[in-house]
């Protein structure tokens, strides 16, 4: 049977919105065929990467995994034995260490995610379309270019950017109408690479 793979953050999770609004149901209703949200409410880059990892071993590989990468400011950290998602607005003081210590400590560790996913689904035949709801720095995209990935971003421009509001039922998250528009986007991207 045919599916495909989202992962992400909350954006991909759909935090504040209907599920039938969020733009992983809309591909689905678009394609046909079931695309399983594994959007994760506050993820990183290494919640990404573990979907991505996991689906690489299984035996009925999907038609494409779309990978939304989140926010270069995350991390997952283990406190006490417990597992948990930091960002700026919620961290310990290791995170705050290392984000004194230079941006990189956070930029560097994203990079390297996105190229382990790529280089993964690479060898086992799977498109992987990289998309991040936000801008980046010149210099990780050419570092991500070296490696033949392209990562589709936010460009404030025509056709090539993500739309925001703060129309979600928490008034924090992205409203049905940035969900369509999202889904739109990413039908061109998807159809331009992969043959499904």
């Amino acid at each position: 049977m045919m599916y495909a793979i989202v992962a992400g953050c909350s954006h991909t999770s759909g935090t504040g919105v209907e599920p039938k609004d969020v733009y992983v149901n809309l591909l689905a209703n678009h394609y046909g065929f079931p695309v399983i949200n594994y959007g994760v409410p506050g993820g990183n880059c290494h919640t990404v990467l573990k979907t991505v990892v996991d689906i690489v071993k299984q035996d009925n590989r999907p038609a494409f995994i779309i990978a939304q990468w989140p926010n270069f400011f995350r991390k997952t950290a283990w406190i006490g034995g417990k597992l948990t998602l930091q960002n700026i607005n919620s961290s310990d003081e290791s995170f705050k260490l290392l984000l004194s210590n230079g941006e990189e400590n956070f930029y560097e560790t994203w990079v390297d995610a996105v190229i382990v996913a790529n280089l993964l689904c690479k060898l086992t035949n799977i498109p992987l379309i990289n998309i991040l709801f936000e801008s980046i720095d010149q210099r990780y995209l050419d570092r991500l270019a070296v490696e033949n990935i392209v990562l589709h971003h936010d460009e404030k421009l025509p056709n090539r950017t993500w739309f925001f509001d703060n129309g979600a039922s928490d008034k924090q998250h992205h409203s049905p109408w940035c969900h369509s528009e999202w889904t739109k986007r990413l039908i061109g991207i998807i159809d331009e690479n992969t043959t499904r």
